[in-house]
């Protein structure tokens, strides 16, 4: 990793590849033998086919991992770079199979990378970059859902989130503390973000590393605005989130993150703001892939019913139906609401949307003091009671909302719907902040026990780590 190839590295994380490929072609010239280059150039392609979700990007970065991984296999087994730039390349062709859905290939190709990185941390132990794919794969395969475990333990992959996170925490002392790594220091900035935000529920530490990250970045690139925005938003700090947004303005030669536009509607939407409108259009517009796409025009179709205008929002169902994939829980959410046809309660949508935007009094004066008959619907009684546990959760007000979730729980377990799940899950986690595991460990597993609702996958993989938190402890 030569000066030029760590120049293009830092270049590539901001998605600047045309100034990335300017100092990869300076270092062919100079040191062509160097095959630190293929392994960024890679990277750039992996970059560009997850982003676009185009068939021509994920076709060219088939044929050139493939390709590369042979010139690669070739080198002596001496450099602790090897296993890393192979398995890397096998873990970034896999994550654009599971968005093409083939799931198959997908998990053949995470086996083979994660084997590679085993050999590597046995042979060359005091490689620091080894600890960043295993903190990855140790965290992510500590989150799997239950009903998944079986087929990462036949694939011989195991790892608790505790031991991911430990090992992305010397991999990111190592990048403070090492010139040499230091070009790695974002990306392992925003790998240990994303753990600690999503698997180990401590924003605070995430919030913490989001401020390291700055620091080390006075013009972020459009993914590290997507992270601070991301954790912003979901640590409650949406009017913080919006203005990182608002106040990126890309460089002229970086590639699109098109999804930010989508992320700007959402917070707006979820303070109301009805401009979000012209986000989401923005994102459906520009963006050529599918995910998000069901979503966004879901979120159009709200806009419309709560200007009042059934009409729009019946139009934009249909649109719904034609557009864009069913990958995400978001996309398939918006294709099942699509599909009821069901207009939704204008109480329950509008405090949703506030507690959404972290302004929980609002939510609640939205449902205090309201008749029973104005939610006719067992769907209804259910979120109502649902967002009033979600309020006092917030509210620091506990003992209620443990209440609430567990009544929405006791007459919402036989639904479909993703509210007694949800409540389960919910209660654990308050459980667990009350340091009473093994009522936690209780309600992770009344979450687990039920199947075929919303937002199925993520809940699992929620409620998966809070019982992997718990039992590593």
């Amino acid at each position: 990793m030569t000066q030029n190839c760590r120049t293009a590295y830092k270049a590539m994380l901001k998605l600047n590849f045309q100034e990335a490929q300017i100092h990869l072609d300076k270092e062919k010239n100079v040191n062509p033998d160097n095959h630190a280059v293929i392994y960024i150039e890679n990277y750039i392609d992996f970059l560009k086919a997850f982003i676009s979700e185009d068939q021509t990007d994920f076709a060219i970065l088939k044929k050139n991992t493939d390709d590369r991984i042979t010139l690669i296999a070739d080198l002596e087994n001496t450099s602790p770079w090897k296993r890393i730039a192979k398995a890397e390349m096998l873990l970034q062709l896999a994550l654009v199979k599971l968005k093409w859905k083939e799931y198959l290939t997908s998990g053949y190709l995470l086996r083979k990378a994660y084997k590679l990185m085993e050999e590597n941390d046995h042979q060359f132990q005091s490689f620091a970059p080894n600890l960043k794919s295993m903190g990855f794969f140790h965290s992510v395969i500590g989150a799997v859902p239950e009903n998944y475990v079986w087929l990462a333990n036949l694939a011989g992959m195991k790892g608790t989130i505790k031991q991911g996170s430990e090992e992305l925490n010397k991999i990111v002392s190592a990048t403070e503390l090492d010139p040499n790594l230091s070009f790695m220091k974002d990306e392992c900035y925003f790998i240990k973000i994303f753990v600690a935000m999503h698997f180990e529920k401590k924003h605070d530490d995430a919030l913490q590393l989001l401020e390291k990250m700055k620091g080390n970045n006075p013009s972020p690139g459009p993914l590290h605005i997507f992270i601070e925005a991301n954790t912003l938003m979901i640590a409650g700090k949406n009017d913080q989130s919006l203005q990182v947004l608002k106040s990126f303005s890309p460089e002229k030669n970086q590639y699109p993150l098109h999804y930010l536009n989508y992320l700007k509607g959402i917070i707006k939407l979820n303070q109301l703001d009805l401009d979000a409108r012209t986000d989401f259009n923005k994102y459906i517009s520009e963006f050529k892939g599918t995910g998000f796409i069901k979503s966004a025009i879901h979120k159009n179709a709200w806009i419309s019913f709560l200007r009042g205008d059934t009409v729009g929002y019946y139009k934009n169902l249909k649109l719904v139906l034609k557009s864009g994939a069913d990958f995400t829980d978001e996309d398939k959410q918006a294709k099942k609401d699509a599909e009821n046809k069901e207009l939704p309660n204008l109480i329950l949508l509008r405090a949703r949307l506030y507690f959404d935007g972290g302004d929980y009094t609002a939510a609640l004066a939205e449902l205090a003091n309201k008749p029973p008959a104005m939610f006719p619907r067992l769907k209804d009684q259910l979120e109502f009671t649902y967002r009033l546990a979600r309020i006092f959760d917030k509210k620091g007000l506990l003992e209620k909302a443990i209440v609430y979730y567990t009544k929405t729980y006791e007459n919402g377990q036989n639904q479909t719907w993703y509210f007694a799940a949800n409540s389960a899950l919910l209660n654990g986690m308050l459980y667990e902040q009350l340091q009473k595991n093994s009522d936690a460990i209780m309600w992770y597993k009344k979450c687990l026990a039920l199947r075929n609702h919303e937002y199925q996958n993520s809940i699992d993989q929620k409620a998966e780590a809070g019982l992997n938190r718990l039992n590593n402890k």
